[in-house]
């Protein structure tokens, strides 16, 4: 009987998710060209890429506390969080914009396979 409620009790508690749970690549509307989507991959080195249409991005990237914030190297800044139910979004900040601010652009955001 023990061990059933051992089990039971393991079943249920998941770890906090680490830098590594959010790798990946991730896609989202973007606030330049609303027609067209930004397709951003976190890679687990901590870089990170951008892509809208023809134009390509580089920066980094780590998390923490279920946050990840991405520092591009164009100034950019962006935060990708877990919104609520089962979402994702995106928020975003233009360069020079304070990040203790309200973001530029919040949108809803999804992990692609």
């Amino acid at each position: 009987m023990a061990l059933g409620l051992l089990v039971f009790a393991g079943c249920c508690t998941v770890p906090p998710a680490g830098p590594e749970a959010w790798s990946g690549t991730w896609s989202a509307p973007s606030l330049s060209r609303p027609d067209t989507p930004i397709i951003i991959t976190l890679k687990p080195d901590g870089r990170a890429t951008e892509q809208i249409g023809t134009y390509r991005g580089t920066g980094d990237w780590g998390g923490e506390a279920g946050v990840v914030r991405i520092n591009w190297a164009s100034g950019w800044r962006g935060v990708l969080r877990k919104s609520a139910g089962d979402g994702f979004e995106l928020r975003t900040w233009k360069a020079g914009s304070p990040l203790d601010g309200p973001p530029d652009d919040v949108q809803a955001a999804q992990r692609r396979p």
